[in-house]
């Protein structure tokens, strides 16, 4: 028995070698995990291939666990290890992990990424000029224009986080951003298509999962080459002219290594993983969490009339700064019920467990992976009434305040929950603003759009066209 406690944790049958992976459906593996709460319960154990995995789909018990630091270790997910090679900050060691998230989490204030940063209209500013960048491109003299944003949400991100981390702002059609933008979606599709490679490292013996690990590792060294680029482009420019206020992750980094800390964490191996890590994380978020808003705002036409609305009493005529969404109650509510019905990281981040740990009346082994299901915690019956209802009221007290339930974990939670969450919000409030006050949404032909997500890295929307109306 590999779980032994005073219970013993439920759950399926697991055949030898593969585990349970042959039953988990390529299109849709977090629904049939969820499917197996509703048999064993929020806490239960299952093999994926070597890999003991305990999932977790409830919050009081995820936080608890999470909390500890013995939950806080990178599971040793293949592909994970090949490409970021330890480095990063996805998967490395605890200790050093905590120096990182340190100094990103500094960076992000310094810049106005923060709530308490006197930075923040400046962070602002360039969010919102990135924004408008991409409204001008629905903006046709036919007033109405009919097409799929995706690429264009897609180049958006990546510019947005290339002024942040790379400190290099292009326009929508430069070459470079849409290189970026092609090859985080080919990195996106590799790690998708070779996941049972994690459990399975044998299979990258077999022609079909060398050629996506080939891929894979190309579409990464392209990227880690526009990197290699900007960052030789920032140190040039820092010989030249000394600064000690940053205004790009690389500037950040590069003063850090100046000031003698220590080797084995600030070098230019670490910079270059550090970089890839949160680019490929926040862009491939981001512009998912914008693909599945644009959607549902264009299905529920009256969801973008009481935004529009709200933003007319509230802040009228004036331009919406981030500080006015402390009033903007129903937006807020709209864009977590979005969060909330298509969670954009459906198994969270999974962790690995460094010494045994405790939950439930359960014992945890070492070296087992934890598992945060957070669709089952969002699309939880018992907490949310008629999930699979779009509804941003569910959000909303008695007296029509924004309220967060414990229950809701966008950006999972712990030591290790994600580090962007701050800057993430604030571009998604301004996004959802500008395109509100620019357009009405609808599906052409007003054809129901189609909210089964494709399973990826994250669970992203289906490429649709939605008809833009200038406003």
């Amino acid at each position: 028995m590999i779980f032994r406690a005073k219970k013993c944790l439920p759950g399926p049958f697991n055949l030898p070698i593969i585990g349970y992976l042959h039953k988990l459906d390529p299109a849709g593996p977090h629904l049939t995990l969820t499917k197996l709460v509703q048999k064993y319960g929020p806490v239960y154990r299952l093999k994926l291939g070597s890999i003991n995995t305990v999932v977790i789909a409830d919050a009081k018990i995820l936080k608890k666990l999470l909390a500890k630091d013995e939950t806080l270790g990178r599971p040793p997910l293949y592909i994970f290890y090949t490409v970021f090679d330890g480095k990063g900050i996805l998967s490395l060691p605890i200790e050093q992990l905590k120096d990182q998230r340190k100094f990103v989490t500094n960076f992000l204030r310094t810049i106005g990424a923060s709530r308490v940063s006197p930075n923040k209209k400046t962070c602002e500013a360039l969010i919102r000029k990135h924004v408008e960048e991409f409204v001008q491109v629905f903006k046709s003299p036919n007033r109405c224009v009919s097409m799929d944003p995706s690429e264009y949400v897609s180049r958006c991100v990546s510019n947005i986080a290339g002024m942040i981390l790379l400190g290099k702002s292009f326009s929508l059609d430069d070459k470079t951003v849409t290189d970026l933008a092609e090859n985080l979606d080919k990195v996106i599709e590799a790690i998708a298509f070779g996941g049972p490679l994690n459990f399975l490292p044998f299979l990258r013996f077999l022609p079909m999962f060398r050629k996506t690990l080939t891929s894979l590792k190309k579409s990464v060294h392209i990227i880690r080459d526009v990197q290699k680029k900007l960052i030789n482009e920032c140190q040039e420019s820092m010989s030249r002219v000394k600064t000690d206020v940053p205004t790009s992750l690389i500037q950040a980094f590069l003063i850090q290594m100046s000031r003698g800390s220590p080797e084995h964490i600030y070098n230019h191996n670490q910079l270059h993983y550090l970089l890839f890590d949160i680019y490929i994380a926040f862009t491939e978020t981001t512009k998912t969490s914008f693909g599945w808003i644009l959607l549902y705002l264009a299905q529920y036409e009256e969801v973008q009339n009481k935004i529009r609305q709200e933003l007319l009493e509230v802040v009228q005529d004036k331009t919406v700064e981030v500080d006015d969404f402390v009033n903007l109650h129903y937006t807020k509510a709209a864009i977590a019920e979005v969060a909330r019905i298509r969670t954009v990281a459906p198994f969270g981040m999974p962790q690995w467990v460094s010494a045994n740990v405790c939950v439930e009346g359960y014992t945890i082994p070492k070296d087992t992976m934890i598992m945060p299901l957070l669709w089952a915690i969002h699309m939880d019956p018992k907490v949310y009434k008629e999930p699979e209802e779009f509804r941003p009221e569910r959000f909303l007290d008695d007296n029509g305040k924004f309220i967060k339930p414990e229950s809701f974990l966008p950006f999972q939670t712990g030591k290790r929950m994600c580090i962007g969450e701050e800057i993430a919000t604030m571009i998604m409030y301004i996004f959802v603003v500008i395109v509100v006050k620019n357009f009405k949404l609808a599906p052409p032909d007003f054809a129901p759009i189609d909210f089964t997500g494709i399973t990826k890295a994250s669970l992203a929307p289906k490429p649709q066209e939605i008809m833009f109306t200038k406003i």
